[in-house]
């Protein structure tokens, strides 16, 4: 082989090994992690809607519970507006919960793909993997949540059924059923509050890893 040729094969060589210990181009840590973020904002989205209609539905149940008082008086038409809002958030519930559970999916990839990086520094690195805990303690909390708004909307159905029109309405299962309804209500706020207060956490880790990928 003349000298020519074998300068053209080293080349060659070295160009091989040069491409294969590239691989493909990394992607920095906010980055993949804003994708998180955007994603999440489907959950958002469902759980404002519901926040609205909670506020509705909170008037009905007053309403109600006032006007079945009087036995003269006519609750079909708001227990039927109710039992329609309780089956809207039951939708509104199961689409939060599909997009959580989706998105849980992209922090397990997310993980695997930190460990990848080569082009971040250590202090992002951690960083980044502390934001990710950060949301999945969000998350868990949210299977909370959902489980816990169910048990709320279940007792709230209950409550409804037996105000349906009866010629002899069972006060005392009734009084059970508010009192159960309530207690219900009341867990879920404790649930809601922990969930609020996982997400500012990690809406406050998100924005320092963005300062961080800013500095550079």
């Amino acid at each position: 082989m003349s000298g020519k040729k074998v300068a053209l094969a080293a080349c060659s060589v070295l160009l091989m090994i040069l491409l294969s210990g590239c691989g493909e181009p990394q992607e920095p840590a906010a980055n993949q992690i804003n994708r998180l973020v955007e994603s999440d904002q489907e959950i958002g989205k469902s759980l404002k809607e519901l926040m609205s209609y909670e506020k509705e539905d909170m008037a009905l149940y007053k309403s109600i519970l006032s006007n079945g008082k009087n036995k003269n008086s006519d609750i079909e038409a708001l227990l039927d507006q109710a039992e329609a809002h309780i089956q809207q958030r039951r939708t509104l519930l199961g689409q939060a919960s599909k997009a959580m559970q989706e998105t849980r999916q992209q922090t397990e990839v997310l993980r695997h793909s930190l460990k990848e990086l080569t082009i971040e520094k250590e202090e992002t690195l951690t960083h980044a993997e502390k934001v990710l805990e950060q949301y999945e303690a969000r998350a868990k909390t949210f299977e909370l949540f959902v489980v816990s708004y169910e048990h709320s909307l279940d007792a709230e159905e209950q409550l409804y059924s037996l105000m349906r029109t009866s010629a002899n309405p069972n006060l005392v299962k009734i009084k059970r059923a508010i009192r159960t309804r309530n207690e219900e209500y009341a867990k879920l706020a404790e649930v809601r509050k922990q969930f609020n207060l996982q997400t500012q956490a990690f809406n406050a880790a998100h924005a320092q890893l963005v300062k961080l990928d800013q500095v550079g």
